[in-house]
């Protein structure tokens, strides 16, 4: 599963697990209603009105029910079908009792290996489910947090429980037992999440609250009312934004640039030209890149009606993002540009792209390009793509020779030389005596 569409399914389930959970807590049994009044209905199993999941075949191939709220861990993340997986996924952590949250945790970490996706995705909706039912319990099982320990599980179980009780995330996070004090970069991860899920709900209260934290934590918490109001309205974050103080203003205005660019970025780039110079080209390039994400020749095109003192700036965003997408196209617009350091810097990234996906027109068009900065390091990243990606030494050996910086074809031919020398010893040992090269010491691969 690739990472976009992991997190794309990751926001769909717990926006279900959380609508479903409130439905749960409105449909308990109530009193008899008044005459007039229709009675509250019971709590549904969330697969029951899914069309995915109607019965179908497990592992040992009987009929099963998605879903099915006495089905084990095991047997729920044994489905064949990946949507009645998913399905099912998400009623086991609606039924799950409370108090089985934390052990049914401990079983999936106990599982041999690295979390896959789906595990991880369970951990997060189960850890969401106890954020919202019991954080205190949530947040005792942790341990020491950190980046590298729990940071993601606090932050989950941090979110769910400020979208239904902020004061009390607000307790937490000045509790200096929540183990905060002392990780700077914790601190304000966690400030951000606070005022992601806050802003949902009252974005005027969580940036009152943001505007008084300390340097870091405040700018985690802006960031993260910024993310909120860009997904619903831009202008007003740029508002927002334009009232911070300068130390805090920059960041925000580069988040805003490239959000507001993979929108509209028409809208965007005539906001930034209306920024002081100080602040415009920082802000520019994250639009720019953004832009070149979504659609790279138009964002190309704007590029080339800037002034070209202006544009180089810019050359080396555009050009490699483009080169992950078309890095062909990414090539022949790069190399009409004007020799700059941008353009330099660019080079070797589009040609290892091009090269990896296509030597032969890779090399045929760097072959025709003249001398110079950005010819070498065209060179140098098809040299690199042939020695790594293609197990062709010969060939780099013979393109790093062509390259002008006497430094950078000393470094790449020994680079390329030597992993020939792995390769094959006697046919690098005859190219190093035919063109008077030294070969490299053993060990030696310098880049």
């Amino acid at each position: 599963m690739s990472r976009s569409l992991f997190i794309v399914i990751t926001l769909l389930a717990i926006s279900l697990l959380l609508n479903a959970w409130q439905f749960n807590r409105r449909s308990q049994p109530s009193p008899e209603p008044s005459s007039g009044e229709p009675r509250t209905q019971q709590r549904k199993n969330p697969a029951a009105s899914n069309p995915s999941s109607t019965p179908r075949a497990d592992r040992a191939g009987a009929p099963r029910q998605a879903g099915n709220a006495t089905s084990s861990l095991a047997d729920t993340l044994a489905i064949r079908n990946p949507l009645d997986r998913y399905a099912a996924l998400l009623a086991y952590v609606s039924n799950l009792p409370v108090d089985q949250i934390g052990p049914t945790l401990e079983e999936l970490r106990s599982r041999s290996g690295k979390p896959d996706a789906e595990g991880r995705l369970l951990a997060h909706l189960l850890l969401t489910r106890w954020g919202l039912e019991d954080a205190d319990a949530a947040f005792a099982s942790l341990g020491r947090i950190s980046a590298k320990q729990n940071g993601e599980a606090a932050a989950a179980i941090l979110a769910a429980l400020t979208s239904t009780d902020p004061a009390r995330a607000l307790a937490w996070l000045n509790d200096s037992r929540s183990g905060l004090e002392g990780q700077p970069w914790m601190g304000q991860w966690m400030a951000r999440t606070v005022a992601e899920q806050w802003a949902r709900q009252d974005p005027d209260a969580a940036l009152a609250w943001a505007t008084g934290l300390p340097d870091g934590q405040r700018r985690g918490a802006l960031s993260g009312i910024m993310s909120n109001l860009l997904e619903s309205d831009p202008r007003r974050a740029v508002s927002v934004a334009m009232a911070m103080e300068p130390g805090d203003r920059s960041s925000l205005l580069g988040q805003i640039a490239g959000a507001w660019a993979a929108q509209s970025p028409g809208e965007a780039v005539a906001w930034i030209n209306t920024l002081e110079e100080g602040e415009r080209e920082g802000t520019l390039r994250e639009a720019l890149g953004s832009w070149a994400s979504s659609a790279p020749s138009e964002a190309a095109a704007y590029l080339d009606q800037l002034p070209e003192p202006e544009r180089q700036a810019y050359v080396s965003n555009i050009a490699r993002t483009w080169a992950q997408q078309d890095p062909a196209e990414a090539a022949s617009w790069l190399g009409n540009q004007p020799e700059s350091q941008g353009k330099s810097d660019a080079m070797g990234h589009v040609m290892w792209n091009w090269t990896t996906s296509d030597p032969e027109s890779a090399a045929t068009w760097l072959g025709q390009q003249p001398a110079g900065d950005s010819y070498d390091s065209g060179v140098t990243g098809l040299a690199k793509a042939a020695t790594h990606a293609y197990a062709d030494p010969a060939t780099a050996v013979n393109w790093a020779s062509t390259i002008e910086n006497e430094s950078l074809r000393g470094r790449m031919t020994e680079h390329t030389l030597g992993a020939w020398m792995r390769q094959d010893a006697a046919a690098a040992q005859a190219w190093a005596s035919e063109n008077g090269v030294q070969l490299p010491a053993p060990g030696s691969n310098r880049k």
